[in-house]
């Protein structure tokens, strides 16, 4: 009889110290092992270095002048959701006072506006912008569409971009000086972001490797 108390005792000792490690927890327990999903996982571990309520998650692209006098585009961090017209309204407020400061700006005209921006797929977004765009000439005009297809194209998933200019389609200028119609890619602009950069104020930098 005493040995079957001390064994009864245990085990409701053994259920009261699950029931206060599970309510300490705040999580249900589950009737066997399961998988976390890679996007929780991701979600945990994947934090950019520094990153702070004032950075935000999301980058979009401004331009700058290196030591050499070059222009180039730099990411920098913006709280945005991963809806286009977002970024595209976020991009085209321009640089914060403070980035002004360390020598940011946008080749977009101040007074363009994003008109719509929207899901043709998954990997595809249509964007319609007012006709002040073409306030930016020459090179400035494609610095200008590198910010909108490279901001964009942060959007996970997202790979191509059609600009039009209050609904009527229009050509474009790639990084190489050709005009198209077509989408644009990011592809369309190598060299103009300054990835391999050494590190810039403002630019949003991720973990580094171990």
């Amino acid at each position: 009889m005493k040995a079957r108390l001390i064994v009864r005792h245990a085990g409701a000792i053994a259920m009261l110290s699950s029931v206060v490690v599970v309510s300490a927890c705040g999580l249900s327990p589950d009737s066997s092992p399961r998988v976390i999903p890679d996007a929780q996982q991701q979600d945990l571990i994947d934090l950019p270095s520094g990153a702070s309520e004032t950075t935000g998650t999301g980058r979009i692209y401004l331009e700058r002048t290196d030591e050499t006098g070059r222009s180039l585009l730099s990411a920098v961090a913006r709280e945005l959701g991963s809806e286009p017209i977002s970024v595209l309204r976020s991009l085209f407020s321009g640089p914060t006072d403070d980035e002004q400061e360390l020598g940011l700006r946008s080749a977009i005209p101040r007074d363009t506006k994003a008109l719509s921006a929207r899901f043709v797929a998954n990997d595809f977004v249509r964007v319609d912008v007012s006709s002040d765009i073409f306030g930016a000439t020459g090179d400035d005009l494609v610095s200008a569409v590198a910010q909108i297809v490279l901001s964009l194209t942060e959007i996970d998933g997202v790979e191509r971009i059609l600009i039009s200019v209050e609904g009527r389609s229009q050509e474009w200028p790639r990084g190489d000086g050709s005009l198209t119609a077509e989408p644009l890619t990011e592809f369309d602009y190598p060299g103009r972001a300054a990835s391999s950069q050494p590190p810039y104020p403002g630019i949003v930098i991720g973990p580094a490797n171990s």
